[in-house]
This record gives structure tokens, C-alpha cells and sequence, in this order.
């Protein structure tokens, strides 16, 4: 297929200068049902070819599973379907599993996931399938394994291969935030639909899946989505990430908190801004007392980062709000920075401030009555980028407290941290000045 010749060339692209692979590592994420399992194989059979005496792994969730998998693999060429099949030798005993092509010296094998797997052994291209379910510390453990044994082979490469997970694919996600990043030697090719687009819409999601119309099509699509629940069908068939297996913030407590009202024009209000992790978007939420109940609203979402400064300055300008709030220690330091420099310096805003704010905000909107029923302690106008940051957010420790995960989200939270400063914002105003008395 077009996509599987693309990625092809990506990944055996050449560095004139050094002779070497372009790309040491490479990143690839599709849909279920994409093709991959060709382009694996292919990617092998080119590797054992032209590197001298090439060793090749092979690896997936555990080590039962990347035996069997590594089985489906080097089928073709077992059972002769592969041109070249004669040049090959399969061994299946457990153990000592390879495809070898004896001439060359050259072997491709399935090992499993552990720091121990590959102990003396040397590698020119390692392949890591199903990256979504590893664990931060099973994914260390795995490079531990992989690295060392690349250190003397000069065209030596590894091959990242997975839809996208949960948001426990920290190891994963983080990766890919990686590789997004200026400079990055990593090559990401990514297939999916945005984290906006609407999974029940078929038409898009066969749009942005590379196999449709060659070995997917429309009734394929419809019996899944049939079958799978939407974030199911949007993380298997659109590659979006999903949010936890379970949500941090209940969904009955997060629907029970929505406020349909917008904040009155004439309520004394408080803004709070937030850059997103990848910095594709900032937004900006204003904050009230509404019957003494904290109401949120976003008031300016957009792309980028260069609008937000001057946007919220001139909010607090035309309110004649307090000082905004902003987190200066990660993304939005930049945006705290420019702030001072349009003489609207943000209200003094720490670690233990923030650490505070994201604990009441979800002791406000867990809250419940005694007998059990959601009653929040605060309410939010919806707002599509809301509703997808509650449903995504995880935590991150900071000491003995805790923050929103924004490093490890599986999309943009800033939507969600905005409105924390905001009710931070809103529930520390500074008290009106009292007139002086005459006596």
C-alpha cells in the first residue's frame, strides 16, 4: 500500500554525510488493521540484505505474545509466498526461534520485554510492538535490554511501532511528545484523527485511516463501530488516545457540575490562562461567584501561543479584574514572562498554590450528599475542550500533594488547568478596599 512504500522510505532513509541511517530511531503509530505487520516484515528481509551479518529483534507485550506474533511474521516466507523464500531457513523451536538467511550470516528473532533478554547479544534493528501497554518501568527495563547492544553497530536502529493507548501509556505518549520536539533526531509518522474530530463520523475516520480503500472499507468500519463503544472505535480504528481505564473525575460528578448560563456581564470576574504540554493551544477561563458557587467558563480558546498575552491583558484591562492567574513553572512560563512585559504581572502563584487548587477543585466537584448523590461545589459552562481534558486527566505527584498530568495526558488538558487557576483565582480575590472612617 502507498503508506507502507512511504513509511519504507522514511525508515531506510540514508545520511549522505555519515553513510548512516538517517534515523537511529523511528516512531510509528496507525489504526488496527493498517497493514503493519507487511511493512515489519519488509523492513526485516531489507535489513538482513544489506548490513553485514545482521542481527534483528523482535519484541511485544510479553514474551508469549512476541513469540506468536513473530510466528504470523516470518509465515509468508515459511510456507513460500515470498520470491526469495529459498534463501531463508525458519527455526521454530522455542528458544532458538530465527529467521536466518545462512549466507549472510543474517537472523531475525522474537525475545520478550525484559531487561535481561538480549544480555550479550548485539543489534542492528530492534522492533517494539504494541508500545502502548509498557509501563514507565517496563519500558526502562526494555531499553536497558535494547541500547547496549546497538553501541557497536554502526547502522543500528529501533523501530517504534503502536496505535495510540490509554493514559496509562505514559512511556508511549511521552515518547511521542519527543519526538515533537525541535531538533528531535526521531522520525514520527503518525496516521489518526485530530482529538476534536468526531469518531462517529465514518467518512472521517476512513479519511485518515492509510488502509481504507485498499484493504479496509466502509462495512468493515461500520461493523466495528458497531461492536466497540466510541473511545474504543476512536483509539482502534482513528489511533486517538484515550482517557484512563478509569476516569479520575467520575463522570456523574463532571455532568452533575454543568452550568448551561454564561458568567453575568456585570459579575466581578477573575481570569487564569494555561499553555498546553505540546503548546498547540492555550486557553483562557474567567472565574465568578455565582450565588457563592465558583462558575467557570472558557471565554478564548485558539491554536498557538503568541495571541494569549495581549488577549488576556486586555481582558483584565476591560473588567477591571485582579491580577490573572498563571502557572510560571512549565509551558505558560513563557506566557507569565510576557505578561510582566505588558505591565500585567500575574497574581504570585507557586507549586503548594497549584497543589491546593487541583485538590479543591476535585473535592468540589466530587462532592456529594449523604446519601450519595453528585452535588458539586461548583459549576462549569460546557465546553468541547473541557469535557475532552476531564476525561484524559490524570495525576502526577508532588511530594505528599498533587498535580494534573499534563506531561503524560493523551491530549491537551490546558482547558482543565486554566479553569483550576481560575477557581484558584476567584476563591483568593483580593478583599475590596475598605473606605477610611471618619471619626
Amino acid at each position: 500500500m502507498p503508506w507502507q512504500r512511504y513509511c519504507a522510505d522514511i525508515i531506510g532513509e540514508i545520511n549522505p554525510a555519515t553513510g548512516r541511517f538517517k534515523y537511529p530511531r523511528v516512531i510509528l503509530s496507525v489504526p488496527r488493521q493498517s497493514g503493519k505487520t507487511t511493512l515489519v516484515l519488509a523492513a526485516c528481509i531489507h535489513r538482513m540484505l544489506i548490513v553485514n551479518e545482521a542481527k534483528i529483534w523482535y519484541t511485544a507485550q510479553n514474551g508469549l505474545t512476541a513469540s506468536r506474533k513473530w510466528l504470523e511474521l516470518v509465515q509468508p516466507i515459511e510456507i513460500g509466498k515470498f520470491p526469495l523464500s529459498s534463501l531463508f531457513k525458519v527455526r521454530k523451536s522455542q528458544g532458538s526461534q530465527a529467521l536466518q538467511i545462512p549466507r549472510l550470516q543474517a537472523s531475525f528473532s522474537p525475545h520478550p520485554p525484559s531487561e535481561e533478554s538480549l544480555h550479550s547479544a548485539q543489534s542492528d534493528l530492534n522492533f517494539i510492538d504494541e508500545a502502548w501497554v509498557f509501563d514507565e518501568q517496563e519500558a526502562h527495563a526494555l531499553m536497558q535490554a535494547i541500547i547496549p547492544t546497538q553501541s557497536t553497530r554502526p547502522m543500528a536502529q529501533t523501530i517504534i511501532v503502536s496505535t495510540m493507548g490509554t493514559s496509562r501509556s505514559t512511556w508511549f505518549h511521552g515518547e511521542i511528545a519527543k519526538a515533537k520536539q525541535p531538533n528531535s533526531s526521531t522520525a514520527l509518522i503518525e496516521w489518526g484523527i485530530g482529538p476534536d474530530d468526531d469518531p462517529t463520523d465514518l467518512e472521517l475516520v476512513a479519511s485518515c485511516h492509510p488502509a481504507y480503500g485498499h484493504t479496509v472499507d466502509m462495512a468493515a468500519l461500520k461493523a466495528a463501530a458497531d461492536q466497540l463503544a466510541p473511545s474504543e472505535f476512536a483509539r482502534a480504528y482513528g489511533n486517538r488516545a484515550t482517557g484512563a481505564r478509569e476516569r479520575l473525575i467520575p463522570l456523574e460528578s463532571w455532568e452533575s457540575a454543568q452550568y448551561l448560563e454564561p458568567i453575568p456581564t456585570e459579575s466581578e470576574v477573575c481570569f487564569a490562562a494555561a499553555i498546553d504540554y505540546d503548546r498547540t493551544e492555550s486557553v483562557i477561563v474567567a472565574a465568578a461567584l455565582i450565588d457563592d458557587i465558583p462558575t467557570l467558563e472558557v471565554v478564548d480558546r485558539r491554536p498557538g501561543t503568541g495571541w494569549t498575552a495581549q488577549r488576556l491583558a486586555d481582558l483584565v484591562k476591560k473588567h477591571g479584574a485582579p491580577a490573572p492567574i498563571v502557572d510560571n513553572i512549565g509551558p505558560s512560563g513563557t506566557l507569565y514572562d510576557q505578561l510582566c512585559r505588558l505591565d500585567c504581572q500575574p497574581e504570585k502563584f507557586g507549586a503548594r498554590d497549584l497543589a491546593r487548587s487541583c485538590a479543591d477543585f476535585m473535592d468540589r466537584i466530587t462532592r456529594v450528599t449523604a446519601d450519595g448523590v453528585a452535588a458539586p461545589d461548583i459549576r462549569i459552562r460546557p465546553h468541547e475542550a473541557l469535557d475532552f481534558a476531564a476525561e484524559i486527566a490524570g495525576q502526577r505527584h508532588m511530594g505528599d500533594a498533587w498535580a494534573w498530568d499534563r506531561k503524560t495526558a493523551a491530549g491537551s488538558i490546558a482547558a482543565l488547568e486554566a479553569a483550576t487557576l481560575g477557581l484558584y483565582a476567584i476563591t483568593h480575590r483580593p478583599a475590596p478596599p475598605v473606605a477610611p472612617a471618619i471619626y
